[in-house]
């Protein structure tokens, strides 16, 4: 294991160095996330559903205005469809009082660290 801070990379020759960054700032947020809290709550559950038949309903997003993704997420977790695992995470996010404490928890995280976890759409 090396020691010591890295040298500088030359960023001109990272292939998909964004990409690293988002998983990084994705580990950072979740690592900053505490065990008890409703935000912990819901990345475990969603961590732990079984992917199996997901892959099959998803297809990309066409626009990201909150109303299309609404119609979109409910295509992915439509309740004839999905397992008990998924159930359960939409059962979750449902809950208005879970999801608001979650969304404060993240928002708190992201002001901390100074990057937002934001959609955006790709071709």
């Amino acid at each position: 294991m090396r020691s010591g801070p890295k040298p500088p990379s030359d960023l001109t020759k990272h292939r998909n160095i964004d990409t690293v960054r988002q998983l990084q700032h994705l580990v950072l947020l979740c690592s900053l996330t505490p065990p008890g809290t409703k935000l912990h709550e819901l990345l475990t559950l969603a961590l732990n559903t079984d992917e199996r038949g997901l892959p099959e309903r998803v297809s990309p997003v066409q626009d990201l205005h909150p109303q299309t993704t609404k119609t979109w997420l409910e295509g992915i977790w439509n309740p004839e469809l999905i397992s008990a695992d998924e159930m359960e995470l939409v059962a979750w996010q449902n809950n208005k009082a879970h999801m608001d404490v979650a969304v404060d928890q993240i928002q708190r995280i992201e002001r901390r660290l100074g990057i937002r976890l934001a959609t955006e759409k790709i071709s």
